[in-house]
């Protein structure tokens, strides 16, 4: 029986495992594209002022001015700065976030016997909990209220 209940243990230690990464990794994903735009958003605001004055009148500083606008405008590092910004904060956040889950599934996967016993009730018990909140709305205050 001790090898049936290790198995078990193990398989809810990757569902939990695999709930948790799966999660993190879509957030991140989101996350990812929000930072991007937003840097490439102040990115443009900046490049547009800076190519709005001339300190003289002057045909070729103008030109030089529109071809370097041009150039920074299309330089694909700002995009993806962002995106790995994004994806590396929304990632960590969303762990952050899932910190009990993720020590649950830890402990059902790495440890042995009573101890595994405890991450796998834990991630049960932890998805009966989301289930409950998220699902039924119980102990969540409602926006309507």
């Amino acid at each position: 029986m001790g090898t049936l209940a290790n198995i078990v243990c193990k398989g809810v230690g990757i569902a939990g495992m695999s709930a948790v990464i799966y999660d993190a990794a879509s957030v991140a994903k989101l996350n990812s594209k929000r930072v991007s735009q937003a840097m490439d958003a102040d990115h443009f605001e900046k490049v547009h002022a800076d190519t709005r004055t001339l300190s003289t009148e002057s045909h070729i500083n103008n030109a030089m001015q529109k071809k370097l606008q041009n150039w920074r405008m299309n330089n694909p590092v700002i995009s993806f700065t962002g995106s790995v910004k994004g994806y590396v904060g929304g990632f960590l956040g969303s762990l952050g976030d899932n910190i009990i889950p993720t020590a649950f599934a830890s402990l059902a996967l790495a440890a042995k016997g009573t101890a595994s016993k405890v991450g796998a009730w834990g991630v049960a018990g932890y998805a009966l909990y989301t289930i409950l909140k998220e699902g039924f709305g119980f102990s969540k205050k409602s926006p309507m209220d």
